[in-house]
């Protein structure tokens, strides 16, 4: 038995066909005596319905999953590098392509017969965020079979910068105390005494400089966590009113035809009508017929 295959079809069918269907498997791999396969499918589980609507979204719009990975992408590399600038544009960028891919998968779910209700919708964009800071889960959503939702990593809190990024604080080892020097007889004392001191500053400059840009980029997270979760809630919004404007065009779909439906029975009725007060008239007239004839003979 192909186990990947069967993996791919049970995470793109419907979280409640799913049990059946993989216990289904199961039974069949164990009757081919393929005790790999039944293990790994029976250790499945069955997804969440968020997890079922992104996986329905990298099934049908690939070209969209592809976009997600290159933004994670690059989102760690901007993060990693420690370019605020860089973070600060990916991230409204972020937050336009989630609330896009939430409303799509809304979209894709509610034509599928499932209704993403608010804690669905809000499972999605937690879902698409964790996918922007963990590659691995990514790139098994973008191949339609994501499991289970990845870890929230808010701002990318568990991604450290790369070496070289933010300098080391110095220690006791790399900045000694400095000796007090023997007061200066000769110009050569003078002069060292001035290379210590412009050293001693310039040690000093370089923690200070550290202790800044350290202070911006934990700055820069907390920014970033606020506006996420700013944009979470925003997303759920606009999944859910995706969602409200596709049933409302259903709404309206089936107002119309209950309205034709309306003005076809009118018309049989105001038919059936006609035909009955014409069957009438033609009763009358038979019933007068032998009246008439008995009339004639006397």
């Amino acid at each position: 038995m192909d186990a990947d295959a069967v993996i791919f079809e049970l995470y793109g069918l419907r979280p409640a066909d799913f049990t059946k269907a993989r216990d289904a498997y199961v039974t069949q791999a164990r009757r081919e005596k393929d005790g790999a396969a039944a293990a790994t499918i029976g250790g499945l589980r069955r997804p969440t319905l968020a997890v079922w609507a992104v996986n329905l979204l990298a099934r049908t719009r690939p070209e969209l999953a592809e976009a997600l990975l290159r933004l994670g992408a690059e989102l760690r590399r901007a993060h990693r590098e420690l370019d605020g600038e860089r973070m600060r544009a990916l991230s409204h960028q972020r937050h336009q392509v989630i609330g896009a891919l939430s409303a799509e998968a809304a979209r894709l779910a509610a034509g599928a017969g499932e209704r993403l209700r608010e804690p669905a919708l809000r499972e999605v964009g937690e879902i698409f965020h964790g996918l922007l800071g963990d590659d691995d889960a990514a790139r098994s959503w973008a191949a339609g079979r994501l499991a289970k939702p990845p870890p929230v990593t808010v701002g990318f809190d568990g991604l450290e910068p790369a070496p070289g990024a933010v300098p080391p604080p110095p220690t006791s080892a790399s900045a000694p105390a400095p000796t007090p020097a023997a007061p200066a007889r000769s110009a050569v004392g003078r002069g060292s005494a001035r290379e210590r001191r412009a050293a001693e500053e310039r040690r000093a400059r370089a923690a200070a400089d550290r202790e800044r840009a350290a202070e911006a980029a934990a700055e820069l997270r907390r920014a970033d966590r606020r506006l996420t979760e700013a944009a979470a809630a925003r997303d759920r919004a606009e999944g859910e009113a995706a969602q409200l404007r596709d049933e409302l065009s259903a709404l309206r779909q089936r107002i119309e035809t209950a309205r034709r439906a309306v003005q076809e029975t009118k018309q049989l009725y105001r038919r059936a009508e006609q035909a009955y007060t014409e069957a009438g008239r033609t009763a009358e007239k038979a019933a007068r017929r032998p009246e008439e004839s008995g009339r004639s003979e006397d």
